[in-house]
Parts: structure tokens; sequence; C-alpha cells
């Protein structure tokens, strides 16, 4: 083997053990990491409701029914006005009609078309809630369903825990980093892992008066209801710089 060739493999050699060594120098550094993990919850008092109700008719003649079935809504409509609700603010489904039987002596018997419709009220104010639900029983409603608590502007909240998440997992990185004489390096890694929004669940209880005699069967219901719950949730690897 000649001479030049030697040298040639000398140095392929060496550059060779220098890109293992620098390979190696960096994986101990990429290895300094921490991850921290962050969670933020908000939570809000709702401002707005949704009062869900169906209505409903049977009769023979199916056009009767559903003539019925309008003028029932009709009248919802004409009730709601004058304290304030609008059909803006009402979503109705499409009405619904459907032949009804029932059993008598192991015979099937037609009862009627039953006419149906659902319609959900949207409230802007929630001190409204009571005083829509006895208006639409006024008018002939008979079936009041759930009511749902909502909150106007969700997106504030939303941005409010997701920043409370990133402040917690700055926070903990760093006290961590601090704690084992290290300093907290740019970040590696950053892994969201989501939100949730937590809805209340509606509530009924009766007022009463402290006098028993005031007390009676006509007292209007309180909704109590639990705040809407924003949580948002991150997880980050930083790099850890050890002097």
């Amino acid at each position: 083997m000649d001479l030049d060739l030697m040298k040639k493999l000398v140095l392929v050699m060496f550059i060779a053990l220098l890109s293992v060594l620098s390979l190696s120098s960096n994986a101990q550094i990429t290895e300094r990491t921490i991850i921290t993990f962050g969670e933020g919850k908000v939570s809000v008092a709702p401002d707005m409701a949704e009062l869900n109700m169906q209505l409903q008719t049977i009769n023979k003649d199916g056009n009767k029914a559903k003539t019925d079935l309008d003028a029932q809504f009709n009248r919802l409509l004409a009730a709601l006005v004058p304290i304030g609700i609008t059909s803006t603010e009402l979503i109705a489904s499409t009405l619904q009609l459907n032949p009804q039987y029932e059993y008598q002596n192991q015979r099937r018997q037609f009862v009627g078309y039953r006419a149906s419709r659902n319609v959900a009220v949207n409230l802007s104010r929630l001190d409204q809630l009571n005083l829509v639900m006895e208006t639409a029983l006024a008018a002939g409603v008979d079936q009041l369903g759930r009511v749902n608590f909502k909150i106007a502007d969700e997106s504030q909240y939303k941005k409010q825990a997701q920043q409370q998440a990133i402040d917690q997992s700055k926070r903990l990185a760093k006290q961590l980093a601090e704690s084992y004489d290290a300093t907290l390096g740019p970040i590696v890694q950053i892994t969201y892992q989501g939100s949730d929004i937590q809805y209340p669940r509606p509530m009924t209880q009766l007022r009463q008066h402290s006098d028993p005699s005031m007390r009676g069967d006509t007292e209007p219901g309180l909704y109590l209801h639990d705040n809407i719950t924003f949580t948002d949730r991150i997880s980050v690897i930083f790099e850890l710089i050890i002097e």
C-alpha cells in the first residue's frame, strides 16, 4: 500500500471519529431536557339559556292535525312577543306527522295522526326563563323539555384557559430547572393536548316563603346551575442548560 493511500485512509478515519464524537456530544445535549405539563381552567357563570319544548296534537284527519299544530305554534308566537321574545329567537323543526295506533283486545286500532314540532327558545337573559316557561304553558304547550345553559362569548374564556396552561408549563419548568442548578433553554417540542368545555346540568328548586302560610303550589321555580368550565392542556419539552 503506497503512502498517499495510507494518508487518505487515516484522514477518513479521523473525520469519522470526529463525527461520532460530535454526534455523541449532541445526543448528550439533547438528552438534557425537561418535560412539563400545563392545565388552565376558567369557570364562568352562564348568561344565556336555551329552552326546549314540543308542540303536539292528534286528529284522525291528517290535515286537521297539521292545521291544529300550526294554530298552536302561532298562539305560542303571539304569546311570546309581548314579553320580548320574537321569532328570530326561536328555532322550530319541521313538522312531523305520524299515524298512531293502540291495541284493544289484541287488535291494532287506528287512533289518529300525531302532528309534532320541536321548538327551542334562545334567551339572552336568564331572568326571562320562568316567565317564558309560564307563558308557553299558558299558550297550550304541554311538554317543556331540557334547559341548556350557555355563554355568549366562549372564545375569550377559551383563550384565557389556554394562556393559563401555557403560563403554568413555563413557570413549572423554570422552577424545576432552577432547583437543579440549571438554566431553562429553548423549547424543543410543544404538544397541544386539547381543550374541553363542561356545561352545567339544570336543576330546579321551589322558592319558599319564611312564613308557611304564604307558601303555595304556584311559586315559580328557581333554576340552579353550575358554572361553565373551560379547560385547556399543553405539554412542553424544554432544553436544559447545565454549566
